[in-house]
């Protein structure tokens, strides 16, 4: 894994945990909807990460 993907990894997770406090916030206000929302937007970018290491991990090993 080079430098660059790793920073690309470590922003994508700053993004995640930015959606979920906004997840928090919203949710106290009271709007599930913008909540659930604001949720799977900061579970999709922690687990992008994770499954594009994966198609990595499946070109490199024969």
């Amino acid at each position: 894994m080079d430098a660059s993907s790793s920073d690309v990894a470590r922003l994508l997770r700053a993004f995640a945990m930015r959606a979920f406090v906004l997840a928090i916030f919203v949710g106290i206000a009271g709007e599930s909807v913008l909540t659930v929302i604001f949720a799977l937007i900061g579970l999709g970018l922690l687990l992008a990460p994770a499954h594009a290491a994966a198609e990595r991990r499946e070109d490199v090993v024969p």
